[in-house]
């Protein structure tokens, strides 16, 4: 029944390379500053997360080992989806359409507009990062867990609805395209990926230090295999805890410092520049000798 996903996905990711390639091709040619090296190696990168985590052996071994579970999980949730919007992909890929679809968009999707007042309202950053975060938690719940996995084609639409919650997330965390909402202040973006970290963390660790097995699922698969499997139910479990917990801080927290940083940095990174003739004589003497400087 998984099969039956990877034809539909497959050309999802065939289309939107075409829409990247031929977007960033025509605002190379325009000149813009969007269409950057930086930006299409990390639009590249990101496909090619996308397709470890749904199309490769990786989605399939996922139902047998609770470690590519959580591999995929942060492979797709947490470096895929905000590598997205590093690469400016809504912006780019705009560019990619024909040029009366284009227009129909810009027209028809902004803050202006009924349909970006309703995009507003139905994906607002509170209601967004609330989200995620409760899918996150149901996505490692045992009882989900054990229903989820007895039916492939049900584990894969469930991570792809998780993962689509995922880039709503990121979608405001990163700040990149479509504009319809207004940005948030830096401070209010760190307050979010601090506790979602703790979730994070609580999750991880829980999972990584339990003395007993907290998937049925994954311990009947293991007894199963019984000898020939190297990978012991709790070893797996651990291991799988661990990239929760250690792969998912260092996203994190490498986000929280660059959230906090543009506290501290003016827009573009740029440092302040001094006004026109500070260090003349005429603004350095002091007050009484302005004769001095006329002689």
């Amino acid at each position: 029944m998984i099969d039956l996903f990877v034809a539909p996905i497959g050309v999802v990711l065939v289309l939107w390379l075409v829409l990247y390639g031929r977007g960033w091709l025509r605002l190379r040619r325009r000149g813009a500053r969007l269409a950057t090296v930086y930006r299409l190696v990390v639009f590249w990168v990101a496909t090619i997360l996308v397709s470890i985590a749904l199309l490769s052996p990786v989605n399939r071994l996922s139902t047998d080992y609770l470690f590519v579970r959580s591999l995929q999980t942060v492979i797709l949730c947490l470096m895929a989806a905000p590598a997205f919007f590093q690469s400016c992909g809504y912006d780019v890929m705009l560019w990619g359409l024909p040029t009366p679809a284009r227009r129909w968009l810009y027209r028809t999707v902004n803050r202006s507009t009924r349909q970006g007042a309703v995009v507003r309202k139905v994906a607002p950053p509170g209601v967004a990062w609330l989200l995620f975060l409760a899918l996150f938690l149901i996505w490692h719940d045992p009882s989900f867990v054990n229903w989820a996995t007895q039916t492939p084609a049900l584990h894969t639409a469930a991570l792809l609805l998780l993962g689509l919650v995922a880039l709503l997330f990121w979608w405001h965390v990163v700040g990149t395209g479509p504009r319809l909402q207004a940005p948030l202040a830096p401070w209010l973006i760190a307050i979010m990926l601090v506790i979602t970290e703790i979730v994070n963390m609580t999750t991880g660790v829980s999972l990584a230090f339990a003395t007993e097995p907290l998937y049925g699922h994954y311990a009947a698969v293991a007894a199963a295999a019984g000898s020939t499997r190297a990978l012991g139910v709790l070893g797996d479990q651990a291991l799988a805890g661990g990239i929760v917990w250690v792969a998912g801080s260092f996203v994190y927290i490498s986000s929280i410092i660059l959230v906090v940083n543009r506290l501290f940095v003016l827009h573009g990174g740029s440092q302040p520049e001094p006004y026109a003739n500070w260090d003349a004589d005429e603004r350095m003497i002091m007050p009484g000798l302005e004769h001095r400087v006329r002689r």
